[in-house]
């Protein structure tokens, strides 16, 4: 199954329907809202993925791009980038006509603050100009609806999240179902090979292009007696005829027995991600952290344990 892609094309302010409303987006494409505004977006097919893991992942980094968005100055008439990464989008309208690359205003200022220009919070949202502009005056307030479309990298980051398919895990553990272990005995804990793998999706919309990456970093356990295991690798797979040297990066050994003549646990693996991006063509922010993601757990396994007999002897 190959990975999805999202490519996006921005939508001009004056494209959106009054009052702010989903603008007509070409044939074959969506309309969908992100903060400041509307994208259209269509859903394509990478190519040939970068990997793919025991459940059918993909991790394909191929992206159709899309139309850069063009802007113009309203004076000179000349094309001027409609986003820039030190201050934000270009808002023809700012300055009085001039034109400036502006922000929204993040957090926006308290209902009666000067900025408003006499409106309520409700009816728009207070830009400016530059970096600054908290300090020079350089703000506006801007109609619901009418402001430039800013598409926010961190948005297209989790819209490519969410179109990852993180690998489930399926446990695997030794002795496994066909026999059994002790109490206080080491049970190797591993992932089938090609299960630990780095991650990545690219989206873009216009001039900008987002790369997420998802890099496993632990596998938290289910024992299936109430406790849980944490280890950093995938651990290693036990084969028939190691001998007692041998050894793993990830094992665990149950202490105690409820039934005398013993257990049964069902035992699962999640594999846990830590997540970031990269931006690159117009970025407002070059980079960016997710944070930890833990994707769902495969196929289980079970395991059996039993307590040692005692012999005595007279």
């Amino acid at each position: 199954m190959c990975g999805l892609v999202l490519s996006s094309l921005l939508v001009p302010s004056g494209a959106a329907h009054a009052g702010g409303g989903a603008p007509s987006c070409p044939a074959g494409e969506t309309p969908q809202q992100i903060p400041g505004g509307w994208i259209c977006v269509v859903v394509v097919n990478p190519g040939t993925p970068g990997g793919s893991d025991n459940g059918g992942n993909t991790g394909g980094s191929g992206s159709t791009g899309g139309t850069p968005a063009v802007c113009n100055d309203i004076y000179t008439g000349e094309e001027v980038p409609c986003t820039d990464p030190n201050a934000g989008a270009w808002f023809p309208g700012a300055m009085n006509g001039a034109g400036c690359n502006a922000f929204m205003l993040s957090p926006q200022p308290p209902a009666g603050d000067p900025m408003w220009e006499g409106h309520d919070p409700s009816e728009g949202s207070v830009w400016g100009c530059d970096t600054d502009f908290a300090n020079n005056g350089n703000t506006f307030f801007v109609p619901n609806g009418e402001g430039p479309t800013v598409v926010d990298p961190a948005v297209l980051a989790q819209r490519a999240l969410g179109r990852m398919k993180l690998v489930s895990a399926d446990a695997q553990i030794a002795p496994g179902p066909d026999f059994h272990t002790y109490i206080n005995i080491d049970n190797w804990l591993w992932l089938p090979a090609g299960q630990w793998e780095t991650l990545s999706l690219s989206v873009a919309a216009g001039p900008t292009r987002v790369t997420v990456t998802a890099a496993p970093t632990r596998v938290d356990w289910n024992m299936g007696n109430g406790e849980t295991k944490q280890c950093t690798d995938a651990g290693r797979e036990w084969k028939k005829g190691m001998g007692d040297a041998a050894t793993t990066t990830c094992s665990y050994a149950y202490t105690s027995l409820k039934d005398p003549a013993g257990d049964k646990h069902t035992v699962s693996a999640q594999l846990v991600y830590s997540v970031t991006w990269t931006c690159s063509g117009t970025c407002l922010t070059p980079s960016g952290d997710l944070g930890e993601v833990t994707a769902p757990a495969g196929d289980t396994t079970t395991i059996e344990v039993r307590q040692r007999q005692t012999v005595v002897t007279h």
